[in-house]
C-alpha cells in the first residue's frame, strides 16, 4: 500500500468577507480565539485571490490530528498542512502554524475518502471530503504554544 499526499486543488474563485485596505495590516493573524482569522477573513469583503500566496501566522487549539500530513485548528477546524509535525502533539494543543494561504476543495479526488480512512474514522473523513471549497494553510510550520 503505497501512501499518496492528499491532493490540494487550485484556486478556487470565492469571495473572502473583510474590506481591502484591512488586508495588509491583517496579515499577522495571531490571537487565541474559537474561529481562526483566516475564517473570520474568509467572512469579510476580500476576494481569495488577495490572500492567496501570502503567509499568515493562526494561533489556536487543535481540533484533530491527521498522520504525519495536516491538522485542523479552530471550532470550524481550519485544515493546515504541516510540513513537519510537531511530535505528539493532539487535540486541544494550542498551537501557532505559519504557513502560506491556499484556496480551494481540499479532499475531492478519487481516493482522498479512502486515504483519509486511514487517518480517521468515516464520520470525520466524510465531513472533510463533504466541504465546501475554502481557503486552508500550506507548509505551514507549526509549534506549541507554552
Amino acid at each position: 500500500l503505497t501512501h499518496r499526499p492528499l491532493t490540494h486543488r487550485p484556486l478556487v474563485h470565492r469571495t473572502l468577507p473583510l474590506a481591502a485596505a484591512g488586508v495588509a495590516g491583517a496579515l499577522l493573524l495571531t490571537g487565541c480565539q474559537d474561529e481562526t482569522r483566516l475564517t473570520q477573513l474568509d467572512q469579510s469583503q476580500v476576494s481569495t485571490e488577495e490572500l492567496v500566496g501570502e503567509e499568515i501566522t493562526l494561533t489556536n487549539e487543535v481540533e484533530g490530528v491527521y498522520g504525519e500530513e495536516f491538522l485542523t485548528m479552530g471550532d470550524e477546524q481550519t485544515v493546515v498542512f504541516v510540513t513537519d509535525m510537531p511530535a505528539e502533539l493532539s487535540p486541544g494543543d494550542e498551537v501557532e502554524a505559519t504557513g502560506t494561504v491556499a484556496s480551494g476543495d481540499l479532499f475531492s479526488e478519487p481516493g482522498d475518502r479512502e486515504r483519509l480512512y486511514q487517518l480517521t474514522d468515516e464520520e470525520n473523513a466524510n465531513y472533510l471530503v463533504n466541504r465546501e471549497a475554502e481557503p486552508y494553510l500550506t507548509d505551514a510550520t507549526v509549534t506549541v504554544v507554552e
